[in-house]
């Protein structure tokens, strides 16, 4: 009994030691990403609903695509694509080069918190223990893992301002570009942002960087790199009016439920792991007997502004219901934790079961990811991940589709996306997004495709059809014949055994705008 509990400890030390030493955070790391980059890029042969938008906003560039949310995230799909074509592999390559540089920046501004580089690996590796950053940033969003990042590398840049004496000018420089990159990613990184500052404020160390004359270089960094989007934001502030007026028509009024909502999406995002860390760490949680570092105060200060700021303007908007996947802002919650676990002494064996849940959801993401191709489609519905859409384009070649514009309608399958990436060489207009409208060719005389899932629910050929006509003018009559193509869904043969994807087409040789 003793021997094998020296065995398993020795073997947990040598967890501990891969994860935060050697190799350490940047290669186990990087390794289950680009297992799970190659997983997801070839397995699949679709793609959901934010990376397909997308493909289809990268079409053409512009300084604004949607007063939703900043262009950035679309313009670095944009130059992949140049590299790779506008295929799943530029989605694909954007996405987890993002989530790496995001574990990147986060091991790099822990070894300036932690007093070991044990606790630094842990702390940066940690939030892998939070669902929506494990599982659901594989196989969805878009904007969300880049803003992270960007959350990830002001923390770092700040902290190396403090460290450093004096404050260094490229500091200052790279703050003020990761600052207005995180313009350009999401509006909810001002809310990060805005609290993250006004928490460091607290420290005398941070205060002296952040008031210094030398910020002026970091602001005047951010304005550059901005201004032509933000200006063409102000262009379109009627749109924005229109919709917050519309808004607050329907669902004005002060009510609890959006803060329900926000404590929900908050507890959500966080779990499993402050259950974990209240099982490894409990005495993070209590009163400390010994000074913490002064970053304790300023993170647990940043994460109260945050959430108080999520309160207020659930009460003020009642209606904007607090999605899970925005309180990536509480994504430094380990850092908190393992810092005050730190300061009251934790053992190394709490260190070596947090280090061992690590590695077992790091394993579990790429096998999970296996285990979705290949038993999903025994429960799925639409199963939109193993839609073959090159089939189904080879199909809709062999029709007659040489080339032109696509206009596809986007439910209950992301079509325009996929068929984006499955045929490369046509423009394709998403039913979803009319006003993301990609340029044609003055010399352009292609066909026009007007396509929509033809096994749903509701038939949307009405729909298709009068999309085409008012977007792009293209003169389809409402009874003109369709075409189907259908194709097996991909996957093992006996789990997908009578399970199609079907698509209604209708293919006609040009006009007005749709060729």
């Amino acid at each position: 009994m003793a021997e094998s509990a020296s065995r398993l400890s020795r073997l947990l030390d040598r967890n501990l030691a891969i994860l935060t030493d050697q190799p350490g955070p940047p290669l186990v790391v990087g390794a289950i990403i680009l297992a799970m980059a190659l997983i997801r890029a070839t397995l699949f042969p679709g793609t959901g609903g934010d990376d397909g938008e997308q493909l289809i906003f990268s079409q053409f560039f512009a300084w604004g695509y949607q007063v939703r949310n900043p262009p950035l995230y679309t313009w670095l799909v944009m130059a992949v694509s140049q590299v790779t074509g506008p295929g799943l592999w530029a989605v694909n390559i954007v996405k987890f080069s993002l989530l790496y540089a995001m574990y990147l920046f986060l091991w790099r501004a822990a070894l300036y918190l932690f007093a070991t580089r044990a606790l630094a690996g842990l702390a940066a590796l940690a939030p892998v223990l939070f669902y929506f950053v494990a599982w659901e940033v594989v196989t969805g969003f878009s904007h969300t893992v880049l803003t992270a990042c960007l959350y990830a590398a002001v923390l770092w840049l700040l902290l190396r301002l403090r460290d450093a004496t004096p404050g260094r000018l490229s500091d200052y420089a790279l703050l003020g570009l990761a600052i207005g990159l995180g313009g350009l990613a999401k509006y909810a990184f001002w809310i990060f942002l805005i609290c993250l500052l006004a928490a460091a404020l607290m420290d005398r160390d941070l205060r002296r960087r952040i008031l210094s004359p030398w910020m002026v270089l970091a602001v005047a960094v951010a304005a550059a790199v901005m201004a032509p989007h933000y200006l063409w934001l102000a262009g379109h502030l009627d749109t924005l009016a229109a919709q917050a007026g519309d808004t607050a028509a329907a669902h004005g009024g002060f009510s609890l439920t959006g803060l329900a909502h926000a404590m929900k999406a908050a507890a959500g995002f966080l779990s499993p792991f402050w259950l974990i860390a209240l099982l490894c760490f409990p005495m993070a949680f209590r009163p400390l007997k010994t000074p913490a570092h002064p970053m304790v105060r300023v993170l647990g200060t940043y994460m109260i502004l945050v959430l108080t700021m999520t309160a207020v303007g659930t009460l003020i908007q009642p209606d904007f219901r607090i999605r899970t996947h925005y309180m990536f802002v509480l994504l430094f919650a380990p850092f908190w934790v393992l810092l005050r676990a730190e300061a009251a002494g934790a053992p190394a064996s709490r260190q070596r079961t947090l280090a061992a849940l690590i590695t077992l959801v790091l394993w579990a993401q790429p096998s999970a990811l296996i285990a979705k191709y290949l038993f999903e489609p025994l429960s799925c519905g639409r199963c939109q991940h193993h839609i073959p859409y090159a089939d189904l384009a080879a199909k809709i070649k062999g029709l007659g589709f040489a080339g032109g514009t696509i206009v596809a309608y986007w439910h209950p399958d992301p079509l325009p996306g996929n068929l984006r990436a499955a045929l490369p060489d046509a423009r394709v207009i998403s039913l979803k997004h009319p006003d993301i409208i990609p340029p044609l060719a003055p010399e352009a005389a292609g066909q026009c495709l007007v396509v929509w899932s033809a096994d749903a629910a509701r038939d949307n050929r009405s729909t298709a059809i009068a999309g085409a006509n008012s977007l792009l003018n293209a003169g389809i009559a409402p009874d003109t014949p369709q075409r189907l193509v259908i194709s097996p869904l991909e996957g093992l043969p006996m789990l997908t055994s009578g399970k199609t994807a079907a698509l209604g087409v209708i293919l006609t040789p040009g006009a007005g705008d749709c060729r």
